[in-house]
């Protein structure tokens, strides 16, 4: 009887340890997030699912606000990524 009660009580113990020490992501969601994804949902048509529906559902930046912010940085002169800047001079003295 004595082997029962010792194993119950370390089965116990791994079971507190195991939901203790385990990732809180499902218990640290909030409200606020299901009420963010059922406003995307409502605007989504059933079987008619874009990349720019896709992108909104999961927070990121749609296809089609990239492509009017490259449109701006045109007409702004902005050269895309890295080809507008230009190489930095080292510190004179300074040796590679």
């Amino acid at each position: 009887m004595s082997k029962h009660k010792f194993l119950m009580f370390m089965v116990g113990v791994l079971a507190v340890a195991f939901f203790a020490l385990s990732s809180g992501d499902p218990l640290a969601q909030t409200k606020g997030t299901k009420v963010a994804k059922n406003e995307v949902t409502k605007d989504v048509v059933k079987g008619k699912v874009t990349r720019d529906d896709v992108a909104r559902y999961l927070g990121k930046v749609t296809p089609s606000e990239q492509k009017a912010a490259a449109k701006r940085n045109r007409e702004l002169g902005l050269l895309p990524g890295v080809a507008g800047r230009t190489a930095q001079e080292p510190a004179p003295g300074a040796t590679r």
